[in-house]
């Protein structure tokens, strides 16, 4: 073959190279590339599932205990002074209406009918009588992220004998809702708490326990080493990680250690009770730990007011 007929071929395929590019060019139909980024995302999609969520807390800085306590009593109070007129028990729908006087509109009527169906033998006769309503434990609960009031009464009547009746009353509410009102006949061995009970002002003390409590509590290495080793409380590292902690009986603290993952700020406090016991003072602290997306743990932390110790931490 000549040189001149290898020029011609050359310049042809040259040219047929031209035509394609630019024919590709104009049309848009350029090669599709997949780059394989899955690795990375599958990555990503690991470390979300790790991240817990936030819960509300119920910030204990904003609560005046002595402040609480006073508006509690001042409702026992009005109780006390409304169910004198035995009027106010002529009916379930009287009974009712005055409690909703003071505690707001019930979110469910048949509460108040239950109530009443229980007590009615003491308030159904003359002879019968009503002594007192008097306050044995309040406290707060996050309900659905807003806080409730909580109070437990004793409801206390005479037969015609003499003899002495008492009926546990338990309310939930807030400013604009009776929440919820249920009872049970007899009561608990408890004091009954008055308007004298200034030491119910601790929650200060309490935050300062838990907050060392949190501070020596909190091991996420540890956790991790433990995990890998299949989490056993029996293991040197955690016991003695455990005598760290100011708990009078820590034997649920593993569960807490557990569920927080070592990492004891991700248990969120939900809510609080006082009750005026004549060798304690004790005061209850509901937390709730987040355990996926979803589950949630809770515990129960009691804490000697008196004593100023917190006594044990329980899964609830």
């Amino acid at each position: 073959m000549n040189t001149a007929k290898k020029w011609l071929i050359f310049w042809v395929v040259l040219a047929a190279l031209f035509v394609g590019f630019f024919g590709i060019v104009l049309s848009g139909n350029f090669p599709q590339f997949a780059i394989p980024f899955s690795v990375f995302a599958s990555d990503d999609k690991a470390k979300k599932k790790e991240e817990l969520p936030k819960l509300k807390i119920l910030a204990l800085r904003d609560v005046n205990d002595q402040e609480l306590l006073k508006q509690q009593m001042e409702k026992v109070e009005a109780l006390n002074q409304a169910f004198k007129d035995s009027a106010n028990f002529s009916s379930s729908q009287a009974m009712a209406d005055t409690i909703e006087k003071i505690y707001g509109s019930a979110k469910e009527g048949k509460n108040s009918f239950d109530l009443y169906r229980k007590i009615y033998p003491m308030v159904s006769s003359e002879e019968n009588g009503f002594v007192s309503v008097n306050l044995i434990g309040f406290g707060q609960r996050l309900v659905n992220d807003q806080p409730m009031t909580v109070q437990r009464q004793v409801w206390s009547f005479t037969d015609t004998n003499g003899r002495r009746h008492d009926y546990t009353v338990r309310l939930r509410f807030n400013e604009q809702e009776l929440a919820e009102l249920t009872a049970e006949e007899g009561s608990e061995v408890k004091s009954v708490i008055t308007t004298d009970d200034t030491y119910l002002d601790k929650s200060a003390d309490f935050e300062t326990a838990w907050s060392e409590v949190v501070r020596r509590g909190t091991d996420t290495q540890l956790y991790r080493e433990m995990k890998k080793a299949g989490l056993n409380s029996d293991q040197t590292e955690f016991k003695a990680l455990e005598k760290s902690i100011e708990v009078t009986d820590p034997s649920g603290f593993f569960d807490l250690f557990k569920e927080t993952r070592g990492d004891l700020t991700h248990a969120y406090l939900a809510g609080f009770y006082h009750t005026n016991t004549p060798t304690d003072g004790q005061s209850d602290y509901y937390f709730r730990v987040p355990t996926s997306e979803k589950n949630i743990a809770e515990f129960l932390v009691v804490y000697d007011r008196l004593q100023q110790k917190i006594v044990s931490i329980n899964r609830n």
